[in-house]
């Protein structure tokens, strides 16, 4: 949507329905008909994305088509954003055979140059709705003689609606010896940047409907070989009790097919990227004790799917499996690897073939397209067996796969028959290899169809991976890989994270439940079915997450005012990783006034702030000293950020402090000395006055106060009243 230009008038929409009303009403009166309002806004908004109608053509049987039989075949038409009207339909074929594999790739991508086509039948489509669309079958009958008497290969068919046409092929197989052919089929799961797939995820692929229970329906029964991804058993595994009932019977079935396997890197990661990157062999798991949990290996392990955990030598105490028993994926080959299409060369299969040993060698599967000159499937490349699979058969067995369309699909398998029918004739006495390449989104009938394919290929019969890589194998050459520098540089830039992670996991007791965590997700953000935009975001959101990793333990502190001689600095170390650590702050100072302990072992708690007290001793009356504060673990790697304190010094205030608390107190005490002297003088001063004798005093004394009076003896009394006042001239006189 696009705003007017500016000063243009703009048209509301409650103005523009009252406008439509009075003239519709205007119309009805003059006999005039107007467009909707809903076509009125048609027309004014166009649909930003605009769908083309499109047409596809599916031979039945898969495009095998033998002497004596008719020839259907299955017209669908989709109708885009517009409908589609009533449209005739008319279905040709080649007078000739295509010749090999490249006069095929050019007819299916709708290059009919060089083909003389000659018009068999003759239908229509009828009218399609928008967005909807119709499906017509045309049929020539086996006793025209546009079918009679056509010698083996490959046919062009040419269906035509209109300015729409369809490509597609026949094949009318041919006699002779069957050859072998191998089908490899992965058994994965869609990329992922985690380390492991969670339960619930697990639930929802082994489920009924599930992608994974879909890939172990297509090819129970056939002689495919299994590449497995090892995450996926372990990630079922770590979950011990826990793991979903579904889940465990799906690793049970994986476990009892009898199907050859091998397995792939951990998380199907990209071999080829990685020594590129500079490794001499494939990086693997260290460590999945981080995805397991106590409490789901001390109950009773009746859930947990073979193998089992070797018990625990203490009741009660947890029976973890070992990473080779969390990864085993059955009776499996080693050694083979799978590099992602057209990205090994020689310098790939030289690296991986040191890895193997006289009685377990290393075979490097290799698409035909990285062959130069001629392709068997028993290849080696400087003695290494380098396996060769037919890429233009393993690409149309990857796109069958991948549709969900009936006819889409159909047409997709007749062009792997022409394919594998073309293959068959240039394969002498040699197997045919292919590969059902990684993908998802395979639905179970979409994954069966293809498998089957191979199955009934006319002129083939199944065989196995390993007994291609066992014949006799021919000396190949290969092209220059395809190599994504900017890949290798990211698979770089991941080592060089992981080697910060593993120098900062040494703050754990256990180390690996970091750096086992790290691995397992850097091999999954590189899986071969990352690519594009969809890979660089990948590889950018694993690297700030390991950033965030590297900053979960740092220092929480502010400036300090010292107002002793001696207290303790009182900063935070902040931990927010799920398992407690252990660090050692050092302090040091930019002054040799301030001593401080120079380092403190601190034992963190998990997800929690841990409180520090750091003995600080002042050697100057006050000033400002600068503190600088790190982190390291206890192999003395630096952890977190380095963090500078200010510390105001203030240590005078002690003694003044003490000087005013102690004039204070005497003071205090000196007044109130001299407030009971002068109470006391007070009340002696009128106990004499009451005292002196008058002329009404009677002779004997009566009504003359007692000097015991007060409650003093009279020798107490008399001392005092001594001291109080000083004996006058009479008193003194003798």
């Amino acid at each position: 949507m696009t705003s007017p230009p500016s000063g243009s008038p703009v048209l509301r929409r409650p103005f523009a329905r009252r406008l439509l009303a009075t003239l519709a009403a205007g119309a009805l009166a003059l006999g005039v008909s107007l467009p909707s309002a809903a076509a009125v806004a048609a027309t004014a908004s166009p649909s930003p994305s605009v769908q083309a109608a499109s047409l596809s053509a599916a031979p039945a049987a898969n495009g095998i088509l033998r002497p004596g039989d008719s020839l259907s075949v299955v017209v669908t038409l989709a109708a885009g954003s517009s409908a589609v009207a009533n449209t005739p339909l008319t279905l040709s074929i080649g007078s000739a055979a295509l010749p090999d594999d490249g006069a095929l790739d050019r007819w299916l991508g709708g290059d009919t140059a060089g083909q003389t086509m000659q018009q068999v039948a003759t239908g229509a489509a009828d009218a399609t709705a928008s967005g909807a669309q119709t499906s017509t079958t045309l049929t020539v009958a086996a006793t025209d003689p546009a079918l009679n008497g056509r010698g083996a290969g490959v046919y062009p068919v040419l269906v035509t609606a209109g300015t729409l046409t369809a490509s597609s092929v026949v094949v009318v197989p041919s006699d002779g010896a069957a050859t072998p052919i191998a089908l490899v089929v992965p058994i994965t799961a869609a990329p992922m940047t985690r380390g492991l797939l969670t339960g619930n995820e697990l639930a929802e692929l082994t489920a009924v409907d599930g992608a994974l229970s879909a890939q172990l329906d297509a090819v129970d029964g056939t002689t495919a070989t299994l590449a497995v991804d090892p995450a996926i058993p372990a990630a079922i595994r770590v979950l011990g009790s826990a793991a979903p009932p579904t889940a465990v019977a799906w690793l049970q079935r994986l476990l009892s097919l009898s199907n050859d396997r091998f397995a792939l890197q951990f998380g199907d990661s990209d071999v080829a990227s990685q020594l590129q990157a500079g490794l001499t062999a494939p990086m693997g798991p260290t460590s999945l004790q981080s995805y397991m949990s106590e409490a789901d290996f001390t109950r009773p392990a009746t859930a947990v799917s073979s193998p089992e955990p070797t018990p625990s030598t203490s009741p009660g105490q947890p029976s973890f499996p070992s990473l080779s028993a969390l990864l085993e994926i059955g009776t499996a080959t080693p050694n083979v690897f799978w590099p992602a299409t057209g990205s090994a060369g020689s310098e790939t299969v030289a690296s991986l073939g040191a890895l193997g040993t006289a009685e377990e060698p290393t075979r490097v599967l290799v698409a035909s397209t990285s062959v130069t000159g001629s392709r068997p499937a028993a290849g080696a490349v400087g003695g290494v067996s380098t396996p060769v699979y037919d890429a233009e058969v393993s690409r149309v067995l990857a796109d069958a796969a991948g549709q969900n369309d009936t006819t889409r699909r159909s047409a997709s398998l007749a062009a792997a028959q022409g394919y594998l029918a073309v293959a068959r004739a240039t394969a002498g006495d040699q197997p045919v290899l292919a590969v059902l390449d990684r993908g998802t989104d395979r639905s179970r009938v979409s994954l069966r169809a293809t498998l089957g394919l191979l199955s009934t290929a006319p002129g083939f019969t199944t065989s196995t991976l390993a007994e291609v890589a066992s014949r006799p194998a021919s000396e190949i050459s290969l092209a220059a890989p395809t190599v994504d520098s900017a890949r290798v540089a990211e698979v770089g830039d991941l080592m060089a994270d992981e080697q910060d992670v593993d120098r900062f996991a040494t703050i754990l007791d256990q180390p690996e439940l970091l750096t086992g965590r790290e691995r397992a997700e850097l091999l999954q953000v590189i899986n071969v079915s990352w690519t594009g935009d969809a890979a660089r975001k990948a590889v950018t959101d694993h690297r700030a997450g390991t950033q965030t990793t590297l900053d979960s333990v740092g220092i929480l502190s502010s400036d300090f005012r010292l107002v002793s001689s001696s207290a303790p600095l009182r900063p935070w170390v902040r931990n927010d990783l799920p398992w407690p650590v252990t660090v050692v702050l050092t302090v040091r100072t930019n002054d040799a006034r301030l001593r401080v302990q120079d380092r403190t072992t601190i034992e963190a708690q998990a997800a929690a702030n841990t409180r520090v007290e750091v003995p600080v001793e002042a050697r100057i009356a006050n000033g400002e000293v600068s503190v600088d504060l790190q982190l390291y673990s206890p192999t003395d790697q630096p952890v977190g950020t380095p963090q500078r304190v200010d510390v105001e010094v203030r240590a005078e205030w002690e003694s003044i402090g003490l000087i005013v608390i102690v004039v204070l107190v005497v003071g205090f005490l000196s007044l109130g000395v001299v407030r009971t002297v002068a109470r006391r003088r007070r009340v002696r001063a009128e106990e004499e006055s009451s005292a002196v004798p008058d002329s009404d005093t009677p002779a004997d004394g009566i009504g003359v106060k007692d000097p015991d009076a007060d409650g003093r003896g009279p020798a107490e009394a008399d001392t005092e009243d001594a001291i109080a006042s000083p004996p006058t001239e009479q008193e003194t006189r003798p």
